[in-house]
């Protein structure tokens, strides 16, 4: 048996037992002990900060044919209208951090540009709540801090970096997020010499997060918290 140190980060909450980045999804996550939520933000035509992957919602989600549109182009009245495969309506980001409150951190994946200062206001009206922002694009969250001070920001990876002391430091970033199939331990140590945490995307077995916890990965990102969180600890 080991002791589980490590955070357990559930991705678009628990995602394999409910639809993705909906509030079911967030709730069950919570009941399963995660340390932390992961969830994908862009924002409605009037300024609304919306919990969604994609850049375009179906407006009869499920249906074959349905029609796509771009939640940019839409205003929120229109998106909270959408009813997602579960009956819920599409989240904003206000909904789910009134839901989470401090019960677990909040990473906040900003999927679109332009929608920061739309970001900072709804982060501003939960000052409980424990939230850090991460993007592909390193330019998100530097923009972020920049207009709130104090909030963690983490940088996104999908390829080895060569320098990655290269990357973290003009952004003075908190996290380092690694697609986990490129982690190794020489790049957990040159992430660590800079201050900044590693954080594994996304683990679901458990003999591939025991062997990065072995090498020093300080964080889970995982479909099934509740599962990989006893099977560590089993």
């Amino acid at each position: 048996m080991i002791a589980v140190m490590t955070e357990i980060i559930a991705h678009r909450g628990a995602s394999r037992e409910f639809p993705e980045n909906t509030l079911a999804a967030f709730a069950r996550a919570l009941e399963q002990g995660a340390d932390g939520i992961e969830l994908d933000v862009h924002a409605t035509r009037d300024g609304v900060v919306i919990v969604h992957h994609d850049a375009s919602v179906s407006e009869a989600p499920g249906s074959p044919g349905g029609r796509s549109r771009a939640l940019s182009a839409m205003s929120s009245a229109q998106v909270s209208a959408i009813r997602l495969s579960n009956g819920e309506p599409i989240p904003t980001l206000d909904d789910a951090l009134a839901l989470i409150g401090n019960r677990a951190a909040v990473y906040v994946e900003v999927k679109a540009a332009a929608i920061e200062q739309a970001l900072v206001c709804c982060l501003d009206r939960h000052p409980a709540a424990r939230c850090a922002v991460h993007s592909f694009d390193h330019r998100i969250p530097m923009s972020v801090r920049a207009a709130r001070s104090g909030t963690l920001v983490g940088l996104l990876s999908a390829s080895y970096p060569l320098d990655v002391a290269s990357q973290l430091r003009p952004a003075h970033a908190d996290a380092w997020w690694q697609q986990a199939d490129l982690i190794d331990s020489a790049l957990v140590q040159a992430v660590h010499a800079e201050g900044a945490r590693v954080i594994a995307w996304t683990v679901n077995d458990p003999a591939h997060a025991r062997a990065l916890i072995a090498i020093g990965v300080d964080a889970l990102c995982t479909d099934t918290p509740g599962i990989l969180r006893a099977r560590l600890a089993g």
